[in-house]
């Protein structure tokens, strides 16, 4: 079959980067173009009535896409306790209601918030194992709830080393590439592209199916944020956080003009899903270090964290510090991915099968731009070749349902940079 062909021709060519490059673009645009996965990266799709079969889910979308819009009819239906007590928060109170969010700065245009990817929890497919289901929030009285965030805010209001750590560990990027760092500079890590790419392939995983499992259980129980409860109680005064970052006094404040730390994100609140993916970054870690034999990591910027049991407790707790969540959504949000992490390392294992990675495509070797085919442009004509052959490849890597197939491209994604990494 094509597979094999190129397959063959790889080998060929001694896994040479160029070749590898060119089957592995190649699949990348074809995957591109398969909108299957759930995600509706291409807003190719909508929620809608299908005449055909008299019924209501999704619908191919005509123009005017939007990408990974709801395709499961998602609608905000929580509304604000307009009658009785507005202490009581009960019934369709509980559930989440879109804040209003300035657009731009100082032009006076505001929008309300739209739940991002409401469908993913249930339309994509995990890659490690089935979801584990967010067990029933345990909330009763909001009010003490509320209370509790509004004296963690008091709190941070003067607490320098809180607020960094609500910024930093809000954004998961910078999170993932200090754990990341933290492993790369251990003594005895091996360093190899391999090697590399696996560890990445590894945290993909884990950080890919902790989303959808905190996803799946936000949209199930739909709650309320903090932010909405506080506002309700309308013109009260609270001691909490000003609204200003840069002040080091919490501030007696109007409920009603209550804010967060930091910018409070367009989904429900429970379970808290920064909760669901420290976890899996830190015991993903914790799992790769110990199955290939290397200390366990420490992070050293952007201040020193113990091990990567800190980093899951920090992330955690600083959800409550910076006000968007109640205080049961962290401990949900772990539970659901125990054991996750150590799901992800037996997969990059598997990958791995055994080899000790002796290519001479290494870091620190061959990195001079040598006049050859590695940097400069090939001129023989297993270019030619190579690419009418990689052509035809993709379709039945992408039709076949064997795991072998799929660890193989997993891994080939990634190589897809190798060129750029060795001549640049």
């Amino acid at each position: 079959g094509n597979y094999d062909d190129i397959n063959a021709m790889i080998v060929a060519e001694n896994y040479h980067p160029f070749a590898i490059g060119h089957l592995v673009a190649l699949e990348v645009e074809s995957l591109s173009k398969n909108n299957n996965d759930g995600w509706n990266r291409d807003g190719s799709h909508t929620y809608g009535y299908n005449e055909e079969d008299d019924t209501w889910g999704a619908i191919p979308c005509s123009t005017n896409c939007a990408p990974f819009s709801d395709t499961t009819g998602y609608k905000p239906i929580g509304t604000t306790n307009v009658q009785g007590d507005k202490y009581n928060v009960t019934g369709l109170a509980q559930r989440w209601q879109p804040l209003r969010e300035q657009k731009g700065v100082g032009i006076g245009s505001y929008v309300h918030q739209v739940h991002i990817t409401p469908h993913i929890g249930f339309t994509v497919k995990p890659k490690l194992r089935p979801l584990i289901e967010t067990e029933a929030p345990t909330y009763t009285d909001y009010h003490e709830e509320a209370l509790s965030v509004v004296e963690q805010l008091r709190l941070t209001a003067g607490n320098e080393t809180r607020k960094a750590m609500v910024e930093f560990y809000d954004n998961k990027g910078q999170v993932r590439s200090s754990v990341i760092h933290s492993i790369t500079s251990l003594d005895g890590f091996d360093g190899s592209l391999e090697d590399t790419l696996l560890l990445h392939h590894g945290i993909d995983l884990v950080e890919h199916d902790a989303l959808l499992s905190a996803w799946r259980g936000k949209v199930k129980y739909d709650l309320v944020r903090p932010t909405t409860v506080i506002r309700q109680w309308g013109n009260d005064e609270i001691d909490t956080f000003g609204g200003d970052f840069s002040e080091t006094e919490s501030k007696v404040i109007k409920a009603k003009d209550f804010e967060a730390v930091i910018r409070v994100m367009p989904h429900s609140e429970y379970p808290s899903g920064s909760a669901s993916i420290c976890k899996a970054y830190a015991d993903f870690a914790i799992a790769y270090t110990e199955g290939v034999g290397l200390d366990e990591p420490v992070v050293k910027k952007p201040w020193d964290i113990p091990d990567m049991k800190a980093i899951r407790l920090q992330c955690g707790e600083s959800r409550l510090w910076g006000g968007m969540h109640f205080p049961a959504s962290i401990p949900a949000g772990y539970k659901i991915v125990e054991g996750m992490g150590k799901l992800g390392y037996d997969r990059i294992k598997e990958i791995r099968n055994g080899s000790n990675f002796t290519s001479k495509w290494q870091k620190g070797i061959g990195r001079r731009r040598p006049n050859n085919s590695l940097c400069g442009q090939r001129t023989d004509s297993n270019n030619a070749a190579i690419e009418e052959k990689a052509r035809a490849a993709p379709a039945e890597v992408l039709s076949s349902d064997s795991e072998q197939i799929y660890l193989r491209s997993s891994l080939q994604v990634y190589l897809m940079s190798a060129l750029v990494w060795f001549c640049f």
